[in-house]
């Protein structure tokens, strides 16, 4: 039997044939059941390739270019607001952004007429979801910088402040026994230690309290003879809480008491297992630290006379007067950690939020360290802080800022408890730049209805960014604006000119 070879090619084209047409038809079928997307007759749209933001509004439709998401919401909220009369309740959230941007092709825009360029040129380029939020920890930390070539006593030469947002492990906390000698840009030293179990300032582990290292008799009494005082940020300073300072009290009176002991002066009574320290007033006596005890002999006497021994039975009889307040200072004079030591160069203030529901509050620790304790990557290598350049609207500078990378903050500065509900609104980029935004209606037209209680001595270090209002969002712009220090192209006429 003869083989055909052309009936052989007439059934392989009929095949590709039927092929080709079942493809035609698949993609005719994709096409009727996923049609591409068409320009909403409102709402914020973004171009492809261009990555163009646009908010799409008027009948017929016209797009108005913008620069970032935030600023296409905020339009939206403005022609809201204007539809409303401007009678908008600022107390009452605005309906969250009821659906993602629309994304559409350049060449499907082309017949669309265009508006000026529209909106707030350097807002923010996030607006943060719920999982690219960060945890409630913030942190103002001061390194210490030492120049250990130096003499001990001039080592320490100065500081790199840092603002870190969203990090947890800051290092060890500051122990019972340990403190810091700090001096702050205005001169004055503090001596910052725990806090004592005897002063009702339970959402903080650490207190500061200024000490005069001109008086000899407060540098012997609290044993600071051979210590260096660390330089201390006012950014750092400020976040810690402040009790009075350390002096002897004022005792009134003169003469000696039926004890035998001179009235403003001290004793002491051993009783079983310890021994207490009493100062004796014109009208009875009254039970004080050893700190106090120390500040007040010191005072009396420059080489600190013994302190006299009275026993138990004898103050039975005594009038117990409450007349100096040491709740604040430490029950002992506590160690300094000097910044040249191992380990010590670094301190930080951390904040985070503790409780739930009415019980929630703000809990601020000292953590001592000797490197700023940042994260590590994946590939464990410790991550960098981003450099701050300007400074905030109290012209205070910090030197850098660290914030989990793709992330932000949407948060109420608080002072207090009282705040977290109430206190102005920020959002902070990874970029350590923190955006006021005026009121809940438009943080809600933000998408960023939900806010966290965050440390307002620590947030206002951050330099501020534009305002996201709706009122603030209506500039128009004929180009990009650049910045005074973009620098300039030369142009070949300008090339051409001769020189002067």
């Amino acid at each position: 039997m003869l083989h055909d070879p052309m009936r052989t090619h007439s059934r392989a084209t009929a095949v590709g044939f039927i092929l080709g047409a079942i493809g035609v038809l698949g993609f005719v079928i994709v096409g009727l059941l996923a049609p591409k997307p068409t320009v909403p007759d409102g709402g914020i749209i973004i171009a492809e390739p261009s990555g163009t933001v646009y908010v799409v509004a008027g009948n017929p439709k016209t797009l108005t270019p913008t620069f970032n998401l935030a600023s296409a919401r905020l339009l939206l909220l403005a022609q809201q607001n204007q539809g409303q009369g401007s009678n908008d309740n600022p107390d009452a959230p605005a309906a969250p952004p009821a659906d993602n941007p629309t994304v559409i092709a350049d060449k499907d825009l082309k017949d669309i007429p265009k508006r000026q360029l529209t909106g707030i040129p350097n807002g923010p380029q996030l607006l943060p979801t719920d999982d690219q939020r960060i945890s409630d920890n913030w942190a103002v930390c001061d390194v210490t910088e030492i120049d250990k070539t130096l003499p001990d006593a001039q080592q320490v030469k100065g500081i790199q402040t840092s603002v870190l947002a969203g990090v947890s492990d800051l290092n060890r906390e500051l122990q019972p026994g340990e403190s810091l000698l700090v001096q702050a840009e205005n001169r004055k030293t503090y001596l910052v230690y725990r806090t004592p179990s005897t002063i009702n300032q339970r959402n903080s582990n650490a207190v500061r309290a200024e000490v005069d290292l001109a008086k000899s008799s407060v540098k012997q009494a609290l044993k600071l003879g051979t210590a260096v005082p660390r330089k201390i940020s006012t950014g750092m300073l400020n976040a810690i809480p402040e009790v009075k300072a350390l002096s002897a009290p004022s005792i009134s009176g003169s003469g000696t008491s039926d004890l035998g002991v001179p009235i403003g002066s001290v004793f002491s009574v051993q009783n079983a297992g310890n021994r207490d320290y009493y100062v004796m007033h014109s009208d009875g006596i009254e039970k004080v630290k050893s700190t106090t005890a120390d500040l007040i002999r010191y005072e009396k006497s420059t080489g600190g006379s013994s302190i006299p021994e009275v026993s138990p039975d004898r103050i039975t009889a005594q009038t117990q007067q409450d007349r100096i307040d040491d709740t604040a200072s430490p029950d002992t004079p506590p160690g300094v950690l000097q910044a040249q030591a191992t380990g010590n160069s670094v301190a930080c203030i951390g904040w985070s939020l503790q409780g739930t529901g009415d019980a929630r509050d703000g809990h601020t620790s000292l953590h001592i360290s000797g490197e700023l304790p940042l994260p590590k990557d994946a590939s464990g290598t410790r991550m960098e802080p981003m450099k701050i350049a300007t400074p905030n609207a109290d012209g205070q500078r910090i030197d850098s800022f660290f914030m989990p990378p793709g992330r932000a903050a949407v948060v109420r500065g608080s002072a207090s408890k009282a705040d977290f509900d109430r206190g102005p609104i920020y959002l902070v980029s990874d970029r350590g730049v923190k955006y006021g935004i005026p009121d809940i209606r438009t943080a809600g037209a933000l998408g960023l209805n939900k806010q966290s209680p965050a440390p307002d001595a620590i947030v206002r270090l951050l330099p501020d960014g534009a305002s996201l209002s709706a009122k603030d969002v209506n500039r128009s712009f004929d180009s990009v604006p650049l910045a005074p220090s973009a620098g300039t192209v030369n142009t070949p006429s300008a090339q051409n000119q001769p020189g002067g």
